[in-house]
């Protein structure tokens, strides 16, 4: 049963009292305090200072050559090798222009870039390692390149002022179709410990921009990502690692911007991400899509979505961002303990997206087929959105035997810019999940919904304060639409919705409505 509104003005509030710390089904207070722990623990150990090591200059010792017309890939990696074999030192790129092939990073080896430094990515297939990890997982059907590489080191890193362009918009490249096998990633770190990843412009990746897989103790920041290349140009997939932290970034790309997987057996565990600002075509903060061993004690914080620099021009995708935050499971696994705090976005389709589905994809052939994956405990809280629409925001389960539990939304305010119409309140959304639910989860191939602001459906647990949903425009679907979700906390009922018809400059108007929900409490 939908909830019903008696008005579709320009500005909806549901004011509710403030929710107590754990009112999500765990304490983020005590997840943000162990996260920031972490990261100061991160911060000290990768970030800070280093004793002087020794340098080897690629340049001046090994012969490379820096006018960006000659590979120099054997140059470059006989310093890595001399650098590994010393134990540990910095490889170290002066000013110039070197153009390479695959590089394989080894233990103890800091790579560092001078300003007015640039790395290019060759465009030769034949300057491309073919690499397979022995952590299999479900990337491996689409790539086995990259230009940077490292596999079960420790104590590695990529920093400097300079810029790494892997030329991923050359016409080489050029058709191309979705996850094709002939376009490598830019930097792939699998099974490492302890990389610090710092300062760099990253440019044009042919495929995922960087890649970090079953990596621990990992800190990212300070990054300037571009990648409008192809589709497929994620900025940033952190994939089953622990102990993540990732500040102060900048991500400008056509695939999902900074994106948590999970494609293989291990969960992404313990991660913070804050401070950054994210443009995508795409999903700007996600967490999915491959989702086999899930995701647990997730924060990101004081992140902005907003506009791509490429304007309304792209490759796949949306002209604006398809989504701010996406949260799924659909290939098995479980998702706890998430937290979303203080995010702004600008001109995003639709602000929130969180689903359970069961497309039930194996990471390997061999694997044993997943099956129906859980989400739990889920907070939202500070979140302003403007630009949104016509897709409204939904949470939803997978049907009342699997179902989200404990979702928080706290202190929300979305403006709705670009109107639904009259005949999306009659979506008849037993026939959408239906269709949708068994197959790649993203807002568009549902449609518009009948709500401008949310649509609720199979949650166990719902407690909304404080959402402002505002209409900038004439839209006459229903606020919030809730179906068949239980455990909805009784004050929320009944609850005040004040409407605001602005572009008719009439005031304000308070109305008592009641809330009904199917099996509600």
């Amino acid at each position: 049963m939908k909830i019903p509104r008696s008005i579709f003005g320009l500005l909806a509030f549901i004011f509710l009292p403030a929710l107590a710390n754990g009112a999500a089904g765990f304490d983020s207070a005590q997840m943000a305090e162990n996260l920031e722990s972490m990261a100061h623990k991160l911060e000290i150990s990768l970030a800070a200072a280093r004793n002087p090591l020794p340098v080897f200059d690629v340049a001046k010792d090994f012969g490379a050559n820096n006018s960006g017309h000659q590979v120099t890939t054997r140059q470059i990696q006989d310093a890595i090798d001399a650098c590994a074999s010393h134990g540990s030192g910095t490889v170290f790129f002066p000013p110039g222009i070197y153009l390479t092939g695959t590089l394989i990073l080894k233990s103890g080896v800091h790579i560092e870039l001078a300003e007015r430094a640039k790395i290019l990515g060759s465009t030769d297939a034949k300057d491309y390692l073919n690499i397979s990890p022995q952590y299999k997982n479900n990337t491996d059907r689409q790539v086995n390149k990259s230009l940077f590489y490292a596999e079960g080191v420790t104590d590695i890193s990529l920093t400097g002022k300079g810029s790494i362009n892997f030329q991923g918009d050359s016409l080489v490249y050029q058709p191309s179709h979705d996850n094709d096998p002939l376009r490598p990633f830019g930097i792939r770190f699998v099974t490492c410990t302890n990389v610090y990843v710092s300062g760099l412009m990253l440019i044009n990746s042919p495929q995922w921009m960087q890649h970090y897989l079953n990596c621990e103790n990992v800190m990212i920041e300070g990054l300037n990502v571009f990648s409008h290349a192809h589709q497929n140009n994620d900025g940033m997939d952190i994939d089953g690692c622990r102990n993540v932290y990732v500040r102060n970034c900048r991500v400008d790309s056509d695939d999902d911007g900074i994106c948590l997987k999970a494609t293989g057996p291990q969960s992404c565990e313990n991660i913070l991400i804050e401070n950054c600002i994210t443009s995508s075509h795409c999903n700007a903060l996600k967490l999915g899509t491959e989702t086999t061993s899930g995701f647990k004690n997730i924060l990101y914080r004081n992140c902005q979505v907003v506009p791509s620099v490429t304007g309304h021009h792209f490759i796949n995708g949306s002209p604006t961002a398809r989504t701010a935050i996406t949260l799924i499971i659909t290939d098995g696994g479980t998702m706890e303990n998430v937290w979303f705090d203080k995010i702004e976005a600008t001109d995003c389709i639709t602000p929130i997206f969180v689903t359970l589905g069961n497309r039930s994809r194996k990471y390997t052939a061999d694997a044993p087929k997943p099956g129906i994956g859980r989400i739990e405990n889920i907070l939202l809280s500070n979140i302003k959105a403007t630009g949104a629409g016509p897709i409204s925001s939904s949470i939803t389960g997978l049907n009342l035997s699997h179902q989200i539990k404990n979702v928080t939304l706290e202190n929300i305010s979305l403006t709705l810019t670009n109107p639904g119409n009259d005949k999306d309140r009659q979506t008849d959304m037993d026939k959408v999940l239906k269709r949708v639910k068994p197959g790649y989860p993203s807002p568009e191939s549902w449609g518009d919904l009948p709500s401008h602001g949310f649509y609720f459906r199979y949650v166990d647990g719902l407690q909304l304060a404080n959402i402002e949903l505002k209409l900038a425009c004439k839209d006459p679907r229903e606020a919030i639409v809730t179906q068949d979700c239980i455990h909805v906390e009784d004050h929320l009922m009944p609850q005040k919705v004040q409407a605001q018809d602005q572009s008719q400059n009439q005031g304000a108007e308070l109305h008592e409505v009641s809330q009904k929900n199917k099996g509600g409490s």
